[in-house]
């Protein structure tokens, strides 16, 4: 029976998660079918949408006035930006083009109403850079620009989603089941820091793992060293849990549960918190690693 309250809301995750993944893996499979690609850059953007639209509601619980319908429009524009420079065009500035004139557009739009301007603005800035920019670099993984010879970005998004979801798998499970000693009971009671060392060590498993199915499967395609999975294993184990213990401060200070009442997952940024955080360690690896 105990064991039974400490999952009450297994199954509803569960059920949504088979969803999820089934369409995830429909998506990627094809995604670079031109209509498949538009496809996902627009379901990307929603997502960007939404979850702003989340922070925009945390920031309301706070006091705050930020301008929603303005930082869901920029949002969208952000992550779309990255799918135009990583599949269209060579203008590899557009992203910081399009936060900078989202930038204007925060200043603009407090110039009737000077009053918390400084306060405004920011949290309006940061909601976009939290939010859409690290979904932006989930697709410029997905789409990688300029092309690598013989490397698919499929399988380097793949490895992103399964390491960084991993941790977050085995830190709930194992700490449910397991833990004892409270990992942050400021901002989040459950988590526990057996489930946060579960959580780590599943992650560098993982990627290690990842590394000979890649080989059975991928072959060239992802180019992923022992050496290097080991390490970005740790980063992602690392960062995924900060991402997911960031969230729960900005829900811990807005004094909600949830960022959303989506069933079966909470929130968009309950479902992305890891991701927010472990996309642009792998983004940054694929830019800079020779």
């Amino acid at each position: 029976m105990q064991a039974r309250k400490k999952f009450t809301d297994l199954s509803r995750r569960i059920g949504v998660s088979i969803v999820a993944v089934a369409l995830l893996i429909l998506l990627i499979t094809f995604a670079n079918n031109l209509l498949v690609g538009v496809f996902i850059a627009l379901i990307v953007a929603a997502l960007a949408a939404i979850g702003v639209w989340e922070y925009g509601q945390l920031a309301r619980s706070k006091g705050y006035s930020p301008a929603l319908p303005f930082m869901v429009g920029v949002a969208v524009a952000e992550a779309l930006s990255f799918y135009v420079v990583h599949k269209w065009a060579d203008v590899p500035q557009l992203p910081v083009l399009v936060l900078a004139l989202g930038l204007g557009l925060f200043f603009l739009n407090r110039f009737r109403r000077s009053e918390d301007a400084l306060i405004h603005v920011a949290v309006e800035l940061f909601g976009v850079v939290y939010v859409a920019i690290p979904l932006g670099y989930m697709l410029a993984i997905l789409y990688p620009f300029p092309v690598e010879e013989g490397q698919d970005g499929r399988w380097w998004l793949v490895y992103l989603l399964i390491v960084t979801k991993i941790t977050d798998t085995g830190a709930y499970f194992f700490g449910r089941l397991w833990g004892r000693r409270r990992l942050a009971p400021v901002l989040s009671p459950k988590k526990t820091v057996e489930g946060a060392i579960a959580g780590f060590l599943c992650a560098v498993l993982f990627s290690l793992a990842m590394v000979f199915i890649a080989k059975e499967f991928a072959g060239s395609s992802f180019p992923l060293k022992l050496w290097d999975a080991l390490w970005m294993g740790i980063l992602i184990g690392l960062f995924g849990q900060i991402g997911d213990l960031a969230e729960s401060l900005l829900k811990r200070d807005a004094v909600v549960k949830d960022s959303n009442r989506l069933p079966g997952l909470g929130g968009i940024l309950d479902t992305l918190d890891s991701l927010i955080f472990t996309a642009p360690i792998l983004y940054f690896y694929l830019t800079w690693h020779p």
